[in-house]
C-alpha cells in the first residue's frame, strides 16, 4: 500500500526537509504535496488524494488546530499529524483530543518519524481490509436476497455504504462464470486485469465465482458482454469455460435482480457446445418453465421399456430424452426435478422387484446429480447416463438372477421326491454352489435346503388328508423321506404336529 502524504509548515526549511526525510523513509510513502499554509492545502484539497497530513500547530492566518478541523468536515478519513516545539505542548496535546495519530518535536527524530509512519500505514491497511470486508458482506447479503425479504435497516444501511465506493457510483453488471477446473482467485484477478476498470469478484459456488463490474458514463448497453467477452478470451483454451451476463443496473439495491438476470443467462449458455460459450440476458431465448413437457416424454417411452424390462430399449429411450431436453434447455430446476423422476422410476423398479441396491447408494443420486454441479450440459449427461446406465445394469442382473432362482424353484417342483444336492441344482443354472445358495437366499429370504423341505412338507400335507389309506411312512416316501424317523422330525419341525396328528385334527 502508497501512503499519500501532505505537510504543512510556514518555514520552506522545515516543509522541504521533513518531506526530504519521508520519501527516505521508504518507497511506499509517498509526497504528493508541500505547503507554506492551512489556506494553501485547502484550496487544493478537493482534488488531492491524501491519507496522511503533517502540519504545524503554530502558523499564521490559520494554526494547525484550526486546519485539522477544516479537513476533519470535508475529508473525515484523512488522517494527521502534528509538529511543534516545546512550547507548543498544550497545543499538541489539544490536537491528540481531535483524534491526531501523534506528534512530533521539532527537530523531527528519523526513528520517530519512522514509527510515526509504519503506525499509520498499517492502521490504514487495517482500516482498509475492514472497509472491504464490510463491502463484500454487503454485497454478498444484497446478490443473495430479494431487498423486498430483508428487514429496512439491513437494506438501507447496504445501500448507503455501498453507494460510498466507485463501484457502484454510476452503474454496474454482474458476471456470472463457471469453470472446470476451478481457477483460483489470483488467476482470475490475473484474466481480469485487462477490464481496467473497478470489479469485484466472490467465489458464490464450486467452480462458479460472482463478478459485480462498473460500468460507466461513456459506456453503452453491450458494455458488459464486451469485457465478459475479453475475460473469456484471456481464459486459457484448456479450461472449460461458461459465461453469463446481466444487463446493466443503477443502485447497489439492484444487484439481486442483476445476479439472477446473469443466472438466467448462465443456465441457457450451459447448454452450449464447446470448451468456451457466453451470454448474456439481453439475448436469451424463450424456454419451458414447467417439468410436466419432459415427463411427459419420459411417459412416452422409457416408462413403458422400463416396465417390460427392456432395459436396451429404455436406455436408448433415456439418450433420445436427454438429447430433446437439450433443445428445450429448461431452466436448472426444471430440469434437476425431471432428472429425480428418471431415478425414481428406476428405484421404483428396482423396490419393486425386492432388488436391492449395492452397499453405499442412496436416494440422493438426484441431488448428486444437480445441473448447479456441472461446468456444461455435456459434463452433466456424461455422469446422467453413466448413473442411470449403472442402475440399468443392476436391473438387469437382477433379471437374470431372477430367471436363475425360478428355474432352480421348476426344477426342485419337478423332483422333489429325488435326491436333490446343492451341486446337482447349482450345474444346472451354471453356477458355483456356493453363489447359488447365496444369490437364492439373497432373493428368496430363505436357503435352497429351506425351500426344498417346504415343497415336500406342503405335498406331505396333501397325501395326508386326500389319501387317508396311506401310512404316514408311505406318504414319507412319497414325498423324498425314505426313513420314517426323520420324515416326523421334519415334519413336526415345520407344522409343530407329528404327520398322524396333522392328519387327525385335520379330520376333525
Amino acid at each position: 500500500m502508497i501512503v499519500n502524504i501532505a505537510v504543512v509548515d510556514d518555514e520552506e526549511k522545515i516543509r522541504q526537509g521533513l518531506a526530504k526525510l519521508i520519501e527516505m523513509t521508504g518507497d511506499e510513502y509517498k509526497i504528493v504535496g508541500i505547503y507554506s499554509g492551512g489556506q494553501e492545502l485547502l484550496g487544493e484539497l478537493g482534488s488531492l488524494d491524501v491519507d496522511l497530513i503533517f502540519t504545524d500547530i503554530k502558523m499564521p492566518q490559520m494554526n494547525g488546530l484550526q486546519l485539522i478541523e477544516q479537513v476533519q468536515r470535508r475529508r473525515p478519513k484523512v488522517k494527521f499529524a502534528v509538529l511543534s516545539g516545546f512550547s507548543d505542548f498544550e497545543f499538541a496535546r489539544g490536537a491528540i483530543r481531535q483524534g491526531v495519530e501523534d506528534y512530533l518535536l521539532k527537530p523531527v527524530d528519523q526513528d520517530e518519524l519512522e514509527e510515526l509512519l509504519r503506525r499509520v500505514k498499517n492502521n490504514l491497511e487495517l482500516e482498509s481490509y475492514r472497509k472491504a470486508v464490510a463491502a463484500e458482506e454487503h454485497i454478498r447479503l444484497l446478490l443473495g436476497n430479494d431487498v423486498r425479504h430483508l428487514p429496512s435497516h439491513m437494506t438501507e444501511g447496504a445501500g448507503r455504504e455501498l453507494s460510498q465506493i466507485g463501484l457502484f457510483k454510476e452503474h454496474f453488471a454482474v458476471v456470472l462464470l463457471r469453470t472446470d477446473p476451478e481457477l483460483t482467485g489470483e488467476r482470475l484477478a490475473f484474466y481480469m486485469e485487462a477490464w481496467n476498470r473497478e470489479h469485484r469478484s466472490f467465489v458464490w459456488e464450486p467452480r462458479q465465482s460472482v463478478i459485480v463490474v462498473a460500468i460507466g458514463k461513456g459506456d453503452h448497453d453491450d458494455t458488459a458482454r464486451g469485457i465478459a467477452s475479453t475475460l473469456l478470451q484471456r481464459i486459457p483454451h484448456a479450461v472449460h469455460a461458461r459465461i453469463g451476463v446481466s444487463a446493466v443496473h443503477q443502485g447497489p439495491l439492484k444487484l439481486r435482480d442483476a445476479y439472477q438476470e446473469a443466472e438466467a443467462a448462465m443456465q441457457q449458455v450451459w447448454y452450449e457446445d464447446g470448451i468456451k460459450a457466453m451470454n448474456d440476458f439481453l439475448h436469451l431465448a424463450k424456454r419451458p418453465e414447467d417439468v410436466s413437457g419432459l415427463l411427459r416424454l419420459l411417459d412416452k417411452d422409457f416408462r413403458p421399456a422400463l416396465q417390460l424390462l427392456d432395459l436396451t430399449r429404455a436406455e436408448n429411450a433415456l439418450r433420445a430424452w436427454l438429447e430433446e431436453a437439450g433443445k428445450l434447455r429448461p431452466a436448472w430446476p426444471t430440469l434437476s426435478e425431471a432428472a429425480s423422476a428418471v431415478f425414481g422410476l428406476l428405484r421404483g423398479e428396482l423396490s419393486g422387484r425386492q432388488t436391492r441396491l449395492p452397499a453405499g447408494e442412496t436416494e440422493d443420486e438426484q441431488l448428486r446429480l444437480s445441473p448447479v454441479r456441472f461446468v456444461s450440459w455435456h459434463t452433466f449427461t456424461s455422469e446422467f447416463m453413466e448413473s442411470a446406465a449403472a442402475l440399468l445394469h443392476i436391473l438387469k442382473e437382477a433379471r437374470q438372477e431372477n430367471r436363475v432362482v425360478e428355474t432352480v424353484k421348476a426344477y426342485v417342483q419337478e423332483h422333489f421326491t429325488e435326491e436333490l444336492e446343492l451341486q446337482r441344482l447349482a450345474d444346472r443354472v451354471y453356477l458355483t454352489p456356493s453363489y447359488l445358495s447365496k444369490l437364492f437366499k439373497t432373493e428368496t429370504g430363505e436357503t435352497i435346503t429351506d425351500y426344498i423341505i417346504s415343497v415336500r412338507i406342503a405335498h406331505a400335507k396333501e397325501h395326508l388328508i386326500r389319501n387317508p389309506a396311506l401310512k404316514t411312512y408311505e406318504v414319507g416316501e412319497m414325498v423324498g423321506y425314505g426313513d420314517p424317523a426323520y420324515f416326523n422330525k421334519v415334519f413336526k419341525k415345520v407344522v409343530g404336529l407329528t404327520p398322524k396328528e396333522y392328519r387327525e385334527r385335520v379330520r376333525l
